[in-house]
């Protein structure tokens, strides 16, 4: 078999993402209006997630699920020296931060820097809730967006010739960590994959019908 997909990045597949409710733990679905230009992360876009379950809505993009952490990097604006600060991470960012210079010892406000990140969990990009689509191997989380996502990974995990024309830094084969390339665990990584569509599939379909 042989695999000779396009090389798309991850967030080709993030337009849909399947999450664990926050309010009810059903699956929940994250829609994303994407922007023209996606890589390496989208700005400007516009998410909303709803649960058919019970009715749970988001469609603020700043309230992140995960939490924040701030960085302060430049020149003391009184004598030019470096000046480095990071936060404690917080749920709640704010604009500046009073700092001391180390060597002149003046006191200022700067303006704080922030990043996202998702408490070691595979959680989605826009919200940061917990992925619906993720299973354990050997130690290891295998996590997907969508049915689309966890196909063009079993066809690539399937494959036993795998074309890499094409591939760039941005691609999601080329970051895929090595348990997931190694062929000693094709067949165990397509069983969970294949579990893991069936478990989700027989779930939505129970929602559906009974919502």
């Amino acid at each position: 078999m042989k695999f000779s997909k396009p090389a798309y990045p991850t967030v080709y597949f993030s337009e849909e993402i399947w999450v664990k409710c926050p309010k009810c733990s059903e699956p929940a679905l994250v829609k994303t209006e994407l922007p023209k230009y996606t890589i390496p992360f989208p700005t400007g876009h516009k998410s909303v997630c709803n649960c058919k379950s019970c009715g749970f809505q988001d469609s603020e993009n700043d309230k992140w699920s995960g939490y924040v952490q701030g960085f302060i990097n430049r020149a003391c604006g009184n004598c030019g020296s470096g000046i480095s600060h990071t936060t404690e991470p917080t749920r709640k960012p704010y604009e500046l931060s009073e700092l001391t210079c180390g060597v002149c010892k003046t006191k200022r406000e700067y303006e704080i820097q922030w990043f996202q990140y998702r408490n070691d969990k595979a959680t989605d990009p826009y919200f940061g809730f917990d992925l619906w689509l993720q299973t354990s191997i050997k130690d290891n989380v295998l996590w997907l967006y969508n049915i689309d996502h966890l196909d063009y990974l079993k066809e690539y995990v399937e494959a036993k010739l795998r074309e890499d024309d094409g591939r760039h830094k941005y691609s999601m084969i080329t970051n895929l960590p090595q348990w997931v390339k190694s062929s000693k665990n094709r067949d165990v990584i397509v069983k969970k994959l294949n579990k893991l569509k069936h478990e989700f599939e027989k779930k939505t379909v129970h929602n559906t019908v009974y919502n």
